[in-house]
């Protein structure tokens, strides 16, 4: 049975009333505002602001941002989405923010910018590299783009190393097999950037829509936890 877990972040953890997140959301040189993790999902998180913001919410819809937590080093970065509020305003207390994986509406003339977007995803992998007679490695994917895959467990692999990767995108059904080549090796985490060669059309569009529904499916839960 496949195993779809995937690593919990400082603000997928589930929050109770006496251990809430409290964040400062960063919208670089336009404002800063601190904020409570109220509610996470994967890939998306609900965040109710404790004090008042200089710049009016409906100004931060779409905007970048990064979300620091007070108590730690971690960061996300992502997009904030302002929240409707009765009559047709926009809710001055509360927002919601994406992970930064997908632009919202991606140039169609700009494949380059499609392809280095990313999503976390932890996923089994298999890697044979070339040369390789008999076996392979056995790893996971850390993120994935339309371009580009980072993966632990290649530890043998350096850069201009080539290789074959098969990985689990939503279902065991739903297997990709991909070529690549080792262009970062992070020795210290143990981890390989590797970018897709030889992509066919069909394949990119793939990895493409499977990036942008697993952001829509994650701002429809975050939404259905707000009602």
């Amino acid at each position: 049975m496949a195993d779809h877990s995937e690593e919990m972040s400082w603000w997928t953890r589930p929050t109770r009333p006496d251990d809430e997140e409290r964040v400062r959301i960063v919208v670089p040189r336009v404002t800063s505002v601190e904020a409570v993790v109220v509610r996470a999902v994967q890939g998306a998180a609900e965040l109710a602001l404790t004090d008042t913001s200089d710049v009016p919410l409906r100004f931060l819809h779409r905007r970048r941002a990064t979300i620091v937590p007070l108590a730690g080093d971690d960061r996300v970065d992502g997009r904030l989405l302002a929240v409707p509020g009765p009559q047709g305003r926009v809710r001055d207390d509360l927002l919601h923010f994406l992970q930064a994986v997908v632009p919202l509406a991606p140039p169609r003339s700009d494949p380059q910018r499609r392809d280095a977007t990313r999503i976390d995803l932890v996923r089994p992998v298999a890697m044979i590299p070339d040369g390789f007679k008999v076996g392979w490695l056995n790893g996971f994917t850390r993120n994935v783009s339309a371009g580009g895959v980072l993966v632990a467990g290649a530890d043998a692999l350096g850069p201009g190393d080539r290789l074959r990767l098969r990985f689990e995108l939503d279902s065991e059904d739903d297997l990709i097999d991909l070529l690549a080549r080792v262009v970062r090796a992070d020795d210290a985490w143990g981890l390989r950037g590797l970018r897709l060669e030889r992509l066919t059309d069909r394949e990119r569009e793939r990895l493409v829509k499977f990036v942008f529904a697993r952001q829509r499916r994650a701002l429809s839960e975050l939404r259905s936890r707000s009602a």
